[in-house]
C-alpha cells in the first residue's frame, strides 16, 4: 500500500502529465490544486448519499460551486 507522500507524488505526475498534454505549464499552487482534487476523486466519499432527487440543476450548480 503506497503511502500519502507516494501518492501525493504520484498525483503530481499526473497532474503534470495531463497539464503537458495541453501545453499548458502550470505554476505550483495549480500544480497542488490539480493533484489535490485528482485525490479527491480516488477517495470515496458518502457526500453524494445525502443529496436528495428533488434538488433543480441551478440548485445542484450553486452546491457544488461551494464544495
Amino acid at each position: 500500500m503506497p503511502t500519502d507522500s507516494e501518492q501525493h507524488t504520484a498525483f503530481i505526475a499526473l497532474a503534470k502529465h495531463a497539464f503537458a498534454e495541453q501545453a499548458f505549464k502550470p505554476n505550483d499552487a495549480i500544480l497542488m490544486a490539480a493533484a489535490k482534487n485528482l485525490a479527491r476523486l480516488q477517495t470515496p466519499t458518502s457526500t453524494f448519499t445525502d443529496l436528495t432527487p428533488n434538488v433543480c440543476f441551478n440548485e445542484s450548480l450553486k452546491w457544488l460551486a461551494h464544495v
